[in-house]
């Protein structure tokens, strides 16, 4: 018999839904997996992309090459409520996971001995 301990630890520390998988229900970690994917995904994405617009204006000389500077630019540049929503998605998905593998993981007996 597999731990639910563990696999909340694999849900919480690893990915969502990885514990799920552990614990042999492969459909439920799927309803877990993916919107913590592609929530993690659009919002790296953007991530990357905010990040590609700063390093131009840097290199074009609009911004100081100075931390102080730098931090403001990125706080003057507002989130989108996608942004936002799928980093909601992400959290929510991965406490879930973490719940439902303590909650409904294995039964935490062990087989008796032969």
């Amino acid at each position: 018999m597999k731990s639910k301990v563990v696999g909340a630890l694999l849900s919480g520390l690893v990915f969502p839904g990885v514990g799920q998988y552990y614990l042999g229900r492969r459909a439920r970690a799927l309803w877990f997996l993916a919107p913590a994917a592609i929530g993690g995904l659009l919002y790296l994405n953007y991530s990357m992309d905010q990040a590609s617009v700063l390093v131009d204006q840097m290199m074009a000389g609009k911004i100081a090459l100075d931390p102080a500077a730098i931090e403001k630019q990125m706080a003057d540049v507002p989130t989108p409520l996608s942004m936002t929503i799928s980093g909601v998605v992400f959290l929510v998905a991965w406490v879930a996971s973490v719940v439902e593998a303590l909650w409904a993981g294995g039964t935490g007996k062990r087989p008796p001995h032969p």
